[in-house]
């Protein structure tokens, strides 16, 4: 999915991370390639939210309308919410 999110990587950080912008600057330049940004973002989150980075979460990032991304979030997310 990191591949997928390369545009929106930031937008869908900040659902995530809660608006951490110190997070999401130290992900940017740490990381050169975008697919890679958006892996260690999604990594983070689930490391610093543990079982709370739930796929619901995950679901309602990606609707939400600064990322809009419903297509990813049906793909990767309903198939695990049933």
């Amino acid at each position: 999915m990191a591949v997928e999110i390369v545009a929106q990587w930031r937008e869908l950080g900040r659902r995530l991370l809660g608006n951490d912008e110190a997070k999401l600057h130290a992900i940017h330049h740490e990381n050169e390639k975008l697919s890679e940004k958006a892996y260690n973002m999604l990594l983070k989150w689930k490391a610093a939210k543990g079982s709370d980075a739930t796929f619901q979460v995950l679901h309602d990032a990606l609707c939400h309308d600064l990322v809009n991304r419903r297509d990813l979030a049906e793909t990767y997310c309903l198939v695990n919410l049933h």
